[in-house]
């Protein structure tokens, strides 16, 4: 079980890491599709695929909410793979998608206990995007703080969000099942 949690660690920061840089490289779409694959792949793994599938478009759309309410605000601009400016990149709703998959993984005890959630995602989302912005993919706006603040409030609310759900889709005694075990 514990090999799964690391494989599965690793292949969403390997899709986080393909989105990021296709963002900061002017190709956006080939992150996306990469992400996408390994989405697919956690797929094909997954025994429970329903449950996988609602988690993945519950984060997306999450997600969606959440930055849209970012670039709303100021918080930040993206460097390429925007269509309309108001509304954040697929490369990132591909991410947020992608995160999905950790919930029930290699993030379960995280995820399923609220306050650890909202902590994680309050120390979580500001360095992902302090990350982005130093690979190229995003541009932080000023005043940093309230934007690093408003992302820290953002992501933790997000995450008890899914926190919420993951507790009562999945409750932690049905651990998930994948053709890995």
């Amino acid at each position: 079980m514990r090999r799964a949690h690391l494989v599965n660690y690793a292949l969403y920061q390997i899709g986080w890491f393909a989105c990021v840089l296709g963002g900061a490289s002017h190709r956006p779409w080939t992150g996306c599709l990469f992400a996408l694959t390994l989405v697919g792949v956690h797929l094909t793994r997954s025994l429970e695929r329903s449950i996988e599938i609602r988690l993945m478009a519950l984060a997306a759309a999450v997600g969606a909410m959440v930055e849209m309410v970012q670039i709303a605000t100021g918080t930040y601009r993206f460097t390429s793979g925007t269509v309309i400016d108001a509304l954040p990149p697929a490369w990132l709703l591909t991410m947020w998608a992608q995160f999905a998959t950790t919930f029930r993984h290699s993030l379960r005890t995280v995820i399923s206990r609220p306050p650890q959630a909202a902590l994680f995602g309050a120390i979580g989302g500001p360095i992902a995007f302090l990350a982005g912005e130093r690979l190229g993919a995003v541009t932080l706006l000023e005043p940093l703080m309230y934007g690093l603040l408003r992302l820290s409030i953002s992501w933790a609310l997000a995450l008890v969000v899914f926190s919420t759900v993951v507790r009562r889709v999945a409750p932690e005694r049905d651990a998930p099942r994948s053709t890995t075990r």
